[in-house]
Formats: C-alpha cells, sequence, structure tokens
C-alpha cells in the first residue's frame, strides 16, 4: 500500500506532446507582476515627458492645377493633335510632384521667405533638407489638381511655405518652358561660324541629347510635317536625280546643266526659308503659351490657428504597449533559458522523472530569524516549520517503513541548504514521538556540532578508526527523542572509513537503538563521500536549491546515482521563495492558511 502512493510524488513525463500550458504563462507574468509594471511607469513617464515637450503643429495646404502640356519637342503643335499624348501618362505626373520637392525648387523657396534666418541655417542645401520635411505633395486622383500640404509648428510658417512651395515651382515650369523657346529655337536660325556647333538638349523627362543645329532642326515634328517645305524636298529629290543624269550626258558648262545647278541651289534655298518661317511661327506661339501659363494656382493657402490633433496620447500608449511586449518578450527567453528547477511544474516541463517530496520556503527575517537555524524547535507554528513536518509525512509515504528507518541526505553543490533541511527533519521527526539519531558524515565540512552548540572532540570518525563504543560518540540534544553522533575530527580519507565493516556496524547498531537515522553527507559533485554513504543504504534524499542547481548537473548526478546502484528516494527543493513561485497543490497559500489557522486568538 505504502508502495502505491509513490505516484503521488513522481511528475512521470508523458510521451505525447503536451498542449501549451497558459495557465503556467499567466503565472510566470504574475510572478514578475511588479518587474513589469515598475517599468511599464518608467517607460509611460518618460514617454509623457517627451509628448509633452512635442509642439503643436499646423497645416496648410495650396491647390495648383497643372495644365495639359505641349510635347518638348513640338511646341507649337495644335492642342488636339496626337503629338502631345505622351505628356499625359502617370509618369509625367510622379515627374511633376520630384520637380516641385526637388532641391532646386525648395532652394527658392528658402531663399524667398529667409528661412536660413529663421531656422539658423547657413548651408542652403540643408534649409531646403528642412522644407522637404514639411511638405507633402499629393496629385487629386483623376485630375490635374495637385496640393501642396506644408506640416509646421506655427500657422503663418505653414501658409508660407505652401504658397511659396507653388510659385517656386511656376516659375521652374517657366523656366523650362523658356528653355525651348529662347535658348533652342532662337539659336536654330542664326548662322554660325562651325556649321559643327552641338548644343545640349534635355527635355522635360530629363533625357539628355547633344544635337548640331542642322539635327535638332530636322527632328521638330512641324517641320518633318509643313507641306511647303515637304514639297520643296520632293522637287529636290527629282532635280538631283534629273542632274545626275546630266552629268553623265553633258560636261559642267553646258546650259542644261548649269539650269539644272540653279534650280537645285533654288530649291535649297527655298527650304531653309520655309525652315526659318516655322521656327519663327514656333517663337510666336511659345511666347504666348509663356503668357498664358501651364501651371496656375487654383486655391492660395490660408492661415489655419487651430493645430492638427496631436499624436501625444498615442506615442505614450504605444510606448506603454511597445515596453509590456517587450517586457513579456523578456520574461518568456529568461525563462526558456533558466535551466534550473524553481517548482514542481518546472520537473515535469523539463522532462525530469524524480519523485518530489516538497518544498522548504526560503528563509526571511520578518518570518523567523535566519541566524537561528532549529526552526522545528523554536517556531513551532512557522510555516517554515510547517514545511518540515509536511516533507516529513511526504517521506513517510515514500517508501516500506523498514526502508525509511536510515535516510541519507545530499546534493549537488554545497551550499543548497543540505544540513539546514536535515536538521530540521530529524527536529520533525523528534517531535511526533520518534527516536531519532542525527548523524554527521561530513568529515570534510561538519556543521551538526555547531547547529546544535556541541564539542567535537569525538564523533563518527572516531568509531570508524578505533574498538570505541557506540555510547561514547552518541550525544543527547536538549530537544526530546533527538540524539546526535557528531563528525569528530577530520580525517585524511573520509571515503574509505565511511566504506568500512565499521560504518555497516554502525548502521545495523543504530536501526536497532533508534526508529530513524538520519544522515548529514556531503554533496555528491567532485566527492565520492555521499556515494559511498549511498550504496550502503541503497537510497539517498536530494536536496535542490531553488533557482540555482542546473537542470543538467541534477541529471547527471542522478545517472552517477543510478550507476552506483543508488536510489533517489524523493527531492528536496529548498530555498523556494513562496511569496513569488507556486507548486501544484501545494500552493502559497496553504502556508499562510496554516499561520492565520494556528494563529492564538487576539481577543
Amino acid at each position: 500500500m505504502p508502495e502505491e502512493r509513490v505516484a503521488s510524488y513522481i511528475p512521470y513525463g508523458e510521451e505525447a506532446e503536451k498542449p501549451v500550458n497558459f495557465k503556467y504563462y499567466l503565472f510566470l507574468f504574475q510572478k514578475n507582476f511588479y518587474v513589469i509594471i515598475t517599468f511599464f511607469m518608467i517607460v509611460v513617464t518618460f514617454a509623457a515627458i517627451y509628448a509633452s515637450k512635442i509642439s503643436d503643429r499646423y497645416v496648410a495646404s495650396t491647390q495648383i492645377m497643372v495644365e495639359r502640356p505641349q510635347t518638348a519637342w513640338n511646341p507649337g503643335a495644335s492642342s488636339d493633335g496626337g503629338g502631345e499624348a505622351e505628356s499625359f501618362t502617370a509618369d509625367y505626373y510622379a515627374t511633376q510632384i520630384e520637380i516641385m520637392h526637388s532641391t532646386a525648387v525648395l532652394k527658392q523657396v528658402g531663399q524667398e521667405l529667409k528661412l536660413n534666418e529663421y531656422l539658423g541655417i547657413e548651408d542652403e542645401d540643408l534649409v531646403a533638407g528642412k522644407i522637404q520635411g514639411m511638405v507633402s505633395i499629393k496629385r487629386v486622383p483623376a485630375t490635374r489638381l495637385f496640393d501642396i500640404t506644408v506640416n509646421a509648428d506655427s500657422p503663418q510658417m505653414a501658409a508660407s511655405v505652401a504658397n511659396a512651395v507653388a510659385r517656386a515651382y511656376i516659375r521652374k515650369n517657366f523656366e523650362n518652358m523658356l528653355y525651348y523657346s529662347k535658348e533652342i529655337l532662337a539659336w536654330l536660325p542664326q548662322k554660325e561660324k562651325d556649321p559643327n556647333a552641338t548644343i545640349s538638349v534635355e527635355d522635360p523627362f530629363g533625357n539628355v541629347k547633344q544635337m548640331t543645329r542642322e539635327e535638332l532642326t530636322e527632328s521638330l515634328p512641324s517641320i518633318q510635317t509643313d507641306a511647303t517645305i515637304r514639297s520643296f524636298r520632293e522637287k529636290k529629290s527629282f532635280q538631283e536625280a534629273e542632274l545626275q543624269q546630266l552629268v553623265k550626258q553633258y560636261r559642267e558648262k553646258y546650259p542644261l546643266m548649269i539650269k539644272a545647278r540653279s534650280n537645285l541651289k533654288f530649291l535649297e534655298e527655298s527650304i531653309q526659308m520655309e525652315k526659318m518661317r516655322v521656327i519663327d511661327g514656333l517663337k510666336t506661339q511659345a511666347e504666348g503659351r509663356f503668357k498664358a501659363g501651364q501651371v496656375r494656382i487654383i486655391e492660395e493657402a490660408k492661415i489655419n490657428q487651430k493645430p492638427v490633433k496631436n499624436n501625444r496620447l498615442i506615442i505614450v500608449l504605444v510606448a506603454g504597449m511597445a515596453e509590456l511586449v517587450l517586457s513579456m518578450l523578456i520574461i518568456l527567453l529568461l525563462d526558456f533559458f533558466d535551466d534550473t528547477i524553481r517548482s514542481l511544474e518546472d520537473f515535469e516541463r523539463k522532462g525530469m522523472v524524480l519523485p518530489f517530496l516538497g518544498p522548504v520556503p526560503f528563509l526571511k527575517k520578518k518570518v523567523v530569524d535566519p541566524s537561528q537555524k532549529k526552526i522545528g524547535n523554536y517556531y513551532k507554528n512557522s510555516e517554515v516549520a510547517e514545511a518540515f513536518r509536511y516533507l516529513r509525512v511526504a517521506i513517510n509515504f515514500s517508501a516500506s517503513p523498514e526502508s525509511l528507518k536510515t535516510l541519507a541526505f545530499t546534493s549537488c553543490l554545497p551550499h543548497e541548504g543540505k544540513s539546514f533541511a536535515t536538521h530540521n527533519i530529524a527536529i520533525s521527526f523528534a517531535m511526533d514521538g520518534n527516536r531519532t539519531l542525527l548523524v554527521d558524515a561530513d568529515m570534510r565540512r561538519p556543521v551538526v556540532h555547531t547547529t546544535f552548540r556541541m564539542d567535537n572532540v569525538t564523533g563518527l570518525s572516531n568509531f570508524l578508526t578505533s574498538k570505541i563504543e557506540l555510547e561514547t560518540v552518541i550525544k543527547e540534544s536538549f530537544i526530546e527523542n533527538l540524539s546526535i553522533v557528531t563528525s569528530g575530527p577530520a580525517s585524511p580519507n573520509p571515503g574509505e572509513i565511511l566504506n568500512s565493516d565499521r560504518m555497516r556496524f554502525f548502521l545495523e547498531e543504530t536501526r536497532k537503538r533508534y526508529d530513524r537515522v538520519i544522515i548529514d553527507c556531503p554533496p555528491l559533485t567532485g566527492l565520492g563521500d555521499a556515494y559511498v554513504v549511498g550504496s550502503l543504504l541503497g537510497q539517498v534524499i536530494l536536496v535542490i536549491h531553488a533557482g540555482r542547481t542546473p537542470v543538467d548537473l541534477i541529471t547527471h548526478t542522478q545517472k552517477q546515482l543510478g550507476k552506483a546502484g543508488v536510489k533517489i528516494l524523493g527531492v528536496i527543493l529548498s530555498m523556494v521563495d513562496m511569496d513569488k513561485e507556486r507548486h501544484a497543490g501545494y500552493s502559497k497559500h496553504y502556508y499562510h492558511t496554516y499561520s492565520r489557522y494556528y494563529q492564538p486568538d487576539q481577543a
């Protein structure tokens, strides 16, 4: 029957994949609630301070209309002609937006409004960059209208910059038109000494060509489509063909040859005169179009004294939410990389199959005096003493009564609270009416004699290395039913004397005389003493420091004990902060409830 109850303390691992334990993660956040809320308040406070320093913003908008532009290479073409179709593509309008937003245009804005003095910046490029951050330009869908919107820290500045950008763009647009009407058209008809002189021609789309006067003239669609010029060219071609035939039959001075050359010269001069006539017409039309303009302001920006809705609250909310998300992420990452055991749930989550006996709460000054190690005797009604009573009951149901008469306590590492747990469990057994013997088998760093304020002149080492009687090393303590065997003088080879026949005799005799023999063994890591005692008993109880002992070390220790034929009877989790940790079926509320129940009435 007792063997069947072992399952109550052993969290067996499941082969099937477990569902996500949302309850555990909820508790994880609850445990770190004060950390989360502290950083939340700090971040929100700084965000609120930052948001309060953000100045009000004002918005003003100017609307302009970009007329259908004439084709760059045929400024005199009819507005109904097909040559301008290329100007109405989406990339043309995108190009106009880029021009409005360009450094060249924004430099003019800075110069007009003297923003370098207002901003305290001398570099015009930097001023243009500042303006660029204030300006946004959008085309009204399916129209030729553009909204130039400016976001500034004063209403006057917003309206002034919006209107100035519109004016600067219009000037830039006129400059492009003047380029074709005055730079190119004025350059074409004049005679140059160098007939091979070239000019760099750039259209509004950014395409650049190096062209001679003749190439540029011939490329104009008005020249190519003029009926008179086309007629003269046909006659010229016919006359050139006729001249080629005459050259084969007659000499150069022959009258027919002279007449043919004269006709050809006349046709060439007529073609040049017609070209000049067409170009003069283009000039006149371009100048008229300049006066009319392709871009005009539909509605100027007005000063709006009402600031736009600020984002101060949004900034604070976003900062707060970001902090919560980041804090939770950090908590999850720290939990993921935490390879220690803090609760019973950690045994199960990390796949460790070990019988769990119970926790030992972390000592706090407000509960007990940490310097007083005999909690079970001096603080009988404390929650810590109740934890040891719970451990005593758990041990009693962990195996058969006969196998539990002698118990060895050890740990993986030093300073895991092993001696503290061992001494108080021994006190708990004694106070329960069991004749109990506490044995200090740690001959390297003995502590039992210090805890119970006894001398250590004679002890276990004396008994194991000599023929003295058992009674000479057993000392009675001031606690009823509890006897003590201290470690005795330090031995150079404790492992050997613990593995002696004398030790086996000691165990047999004490089992006969006492109901419980509690042995405080040294840690397992780096020492073989505990393995020796464990092999003599066939079992040990392992004490693990909560949040300190790595899982890998516990697993390694478990394997080493298994190889030595030593069974882990149970695991005690020490130094548990019960205000933060919660255990399955044994929460912190248990201790508080117990304390309140046994608190004396204060009527």
